[in-house]
């Protein structure tokens, strides 16, 4: 009885791993973007949820809340950025006042103070994201607004976050910029934008 010998030529292999290889070189290159651009929606979504819980909070509360800039949010006591820094890869959310009935001069004043409550912590953003603002904090006072803090000069809020990776303010796929950047209007609404020509505006990646 005669057996056959099943299996691959060589010529069937070396056609099937050109097939292959050209499938990885296409759809390899848009995964990585697809990885990148989800990043960098995720990070602005979660700035802008921090952002909106702070405002939110304020408001309730009828207390000064903050959202500052933080080198180590994770810490069992984080510490606020200075409120002149220009980093936001880290940040925190808490209430800016230890007892709403009590005045004190630590009232709104951007830094964490003992026995004022943390409400959020965010991670410091993946190597390779950047996160840019125009100071290191947004206190929102109770009546939703930003406010500055300190005196001779004050220091105002920021008023946007720039969100950039290694591929900068260009544009992808979808035309719009792969950077992003959170806003904050002079009512304290903060927004996202994805336009290249507003985060050139802002400062740009």
């Amino acid at each position: 009885m005669k057996h056959l010998s099943q299996g691959f030529t060589l010529v069937e292999m070396i056609v099937t791993m050109g097939i292959l290889a050209l499938i990885l070189g296409l759809g390899v290159p848009s995964f990585i973007e697809f990885f990148r651009n989800n990043r960098m929606t995720g990070a602005a979504n979660d700035l802008l949820a921090d952002m909106s819980l702070a405002r939110t909070e304020a408001v309730k509360r009828h207390v000064a809340v903050t959202i500052c800039a933080s080198a180590d949010p994770l810490a069992t006591t984080p510490a606020c950025a200075a409120t002149t820094s220009t980093s936001f890869t880290g940040w925190i959310v808490f209430v800016d006042d230890v007892n709403a009935a009590v005045g004190a001069s630590t009232d709104g004043n951007a830094a964490l103070d003992t026995g004022e409550p943390i409400l959020r912590r965010h991670a410091p953003l993946p190597a390779g994201t950047t996160a840019r603002s125009d100071t290191g904090f947004i206190t929102y006072g109770p009546n939703g607004f930003p406010r500055a803090v300190g005196s001779s000069p004050s220091v105002s809020s920021a008023t946007r976050v720039v969100l950039c990776d290694s591929r900068g303010n260009v544009k992808t796929v979808a035309g719009n910029s792969a950077g992003r950047a959170v806003t904050v209007s002079v009512t304290g609404r903060p927004g996202v934008t994805r336009l290249i020509s507003e985060i050139t505006s802002l400062g740009g990646c």
